[in-house]
């Protein structure tokens, strides 16, 4: 992950990883945004900052990509790009 972000030049804090098993936990605690499927363990979703509605292999991924886009307030213009609204 170390050389991940010094290669990206970005912080650990501008960083969202989404996961569903005991092996995530280690690089969801250090990163800004740490993300659980709704059919992760437990373990994980209690470390996780939010839980999706979806379960991995099933949306999860789009699910949180489209919250955080919401949360940049970039979904609208990019609705409106591909003539969604």
């Amino acid at each position: 992950m170390k050389r991940i972000l010094a290669d990206a030049k970005i912080d650990k804090q501008q960083v969202a990883y989404i996961g569903d098993d005991l092996t995530d936990i280690v690089v969801m605690r250090r990163v800004g945004l740490a993300i659980a499927t709704a059919n992760a363990r437990c373990e994980v979703k209690k470390a996780a900052h939010f839980v999706t509605q979806q379960p991995g292999g099933s949306g999860a991924v789009r699910e949180a990509i489209e919250m955080i886009l919401q949360a940049q307030g970039k979904w609208d213009a990019l609705l409106q790009k591909y003539e969604a609204i």
